[in-house]
């Protein structure tokens, strides 16, 4: 069996480690609590393939995720978060028509969804569970999401377009 790379899927998985890397560098700098970039890339593939996709690309993201310092307590929580995220954007995804509120009600969703496994393992954990966080990367993934997975998805709409992906 032979795999198959498209310009697309390559240069998904290019942003997805600079999202990655651009939260673990620059962003811990700007405060402690910031948006979540990896997610929208994971909103937008969700977006455009449903949730199998959704999934698969958001597990991808996660073991980036988890691979990136700090990285995250135990391997592979990462990864199961996103592509549990990614399934709840991909249950937006629609076929026809294009709708301005579908893509900031995905990313509301995955968003929460990262949120509420974070909070679950901090309360399974012991650990406090840091709500006034939470809620603010909730809102401020949702608000940035607003602006870029409507661009990411015109992007990647256009590759597909000029059958470059």
């Amino acid at each position: 069996m032979r795999a198959r790379f498209s310009l697309l899927s390559l240069l998904r998985a290019a942003l997805i480690v600079l999202t990655a890397a651009s939260s673990a560098v620059v962003l811990p700098r700007l405060g402690s609590v910031g948006p979540d970039l990896v997610l929208l890339v994971v909103v937008a593939g969700a977006l455009l393939g449903g949730p199998a996709k959704g999934a698969l690309l958001g597990l991808g993201a996660g073991w980036v995720v988890d691979l990136m310092p700090p990285g995250t307590p135990a391997l592979g929580m990462a990864a199961l978060t996103y592509a549990a995220a990614g399934v709840a954007a991909g249950l937006w995804h629609r076929d026809s028509g294009r709708s301005a509120s579908l893509p900031a009600l995905a990313t509301l969703a995955a968003a929460s969804t990262v949120a509420a496994v974070g909070i679950l393992r901090d309360m399974t954990s012991g650990w406090p569970v840091p709500w006034a966080a939470a809620g603010w990367s909730i809102v401020l993934t949702t608000a940035l999401g607003l602006a870029v997975v409507p661009l990411l998805i015109r992007a990647e709409r256009g590759l597909v377009r000029r059958r470059m992906a």
